[in-house]
């Protein structure tokens, strides 16, 4: 017997994708086999992919509520998402990516500390089980951040990726800025948190992903985050240094490579740089540690290349903004 979709559900899953089919049905499989006492749709949002998904409805029906949008033009990522919760019913919006594969209990756990009416988002977390060594560093990367977010009594960042919000709120703030093509997720988080709204981080949510392999790709994907970023801290310049989300190491690592040019002028400085750019990267190599005793040796290098990406993408960032002006 197939789903009835024409129903109202209390919670919904909105997924963006362009592109990417195989990925999304990964993505969709493991939906299917949620463990959870709540009934939900998912929404897929085609943001103008070359690839044909219009066979999903039918390929899911007899297992998910599935419905599919499709964007004539593509957009981005923050005006999908706003499609789909445009769609929505649910009271509460679940948001995953088409690459990731959530976890059997992903939807349970993301619900359950809405049982607080007070409790307007909740965060949950990647894991990855790739053998790239870049990978597996990003993935180090993210396992500082949460260490970092379970201290927090309050965060202020939700990913997309694996974050939930009340739909009141979401409309509330005005959805995803639609000009925003990346970090749109922590824009709309900045302002939802502004008006007083109580974010959880819930580490037991879990979703598969597939990080980018490679030096070269991890390097682009931080240059990209550090030129929105800068979009972002114009909007938000409280939040400029100042988030749940963000370690102190990378912070000072970001101002140690600010002010290396000027080491170049004294072996003692450069000395001095070199032991406080290995004691930025000790809180890395302690997660590493010890199971991962690679992952901790490289680390610095990791931290390095990290850096450069970030600092060029917000001084480019900065040039484009100062452009516009």
């Amino acid at each position: 017997m197939s789903i009835d979709t024409n129903r109202g559900f209390a919670v919904s899953v909105v997924i963006p994708v362009f592109n990417g089919g195989a990925a999304l049905r990964r993505c969709l499989d493991a939906l299917c086999r949620q463990q959870t006492r709540h009934a939900f749709e998912v929404i897929v949002v085609d943001d103008a992919s070359r690839e044909d998904l219009s066979t999903l409805p039918d390929e899911y029906a007899q297992r998910l509520a599935l419905s599919l949008i499709r964007l004539e033009k593509n957009s981005g990522p923050g005006c999908a998402r706003n499609a789909g919760v445009a769609r929505a019913t649910g009271e509460i919006v679940l948001f995953t990516d088409s690459d990731c594969a959530p976890a059997a209990d992903w939807v349970e756990k993301m619900l359950a500390p809405f049982a607080d009416s007070q409790v307007t988002g909740v965060k949950g977390v990647y894991i990855s089980n790739q053998n790239d060594l870049w990978a597996r560093l990003a993935q180090l990367e993210f396992e500082e951040r949460y260490e970092k977010l379970a201290t927090c009594s309050e965060i202020d960042f939700i990913d997309t990726y694996s974050g939930a919000y009340r739909k009141s709120a979401f409309a509330a703030a005005g959805g995803f800025n639609p000009e925003l093509r990346q970090n749109e997720d922590v824009d709309l988080a900045f302002r939802i948190k502004a008006s007083g709204a109580k974010f959880v981080f819930v580490p037991d949510a879990v979703v598969a992903h597939t990080h980018r392999e490679g030096w070269r790709a991890y390097a682009s994907l931080k240059f990209w985050r550090g030129y929105w970023r800068m979009r972002i801290y114009r909007q938000h310049l409280n939040k400029a240094g100042n988030d749940s989300y963000t370690p102190f190491s990378l912070k000072a690592q970001l101002l140690l490579l600010v002010v290396l040019p000027l080491t170049l002028l004294s072996k003692n400085a450069r000395f001095l740089w070199k032991s406080c750019w290995l004691a930025s990267c000790l809180p890395l190599m302690r997660s590493a540690l010890p199971d991962r005793l690679l992952l901790a040796v490289v680390s610095p290098l990791f931290c390095l290349v990290r850096g450069l990406a970030l600092l060029s993408g917000m001084v480019a960032g900065l040039l484009a903004m100062f452009r516009r002006q």
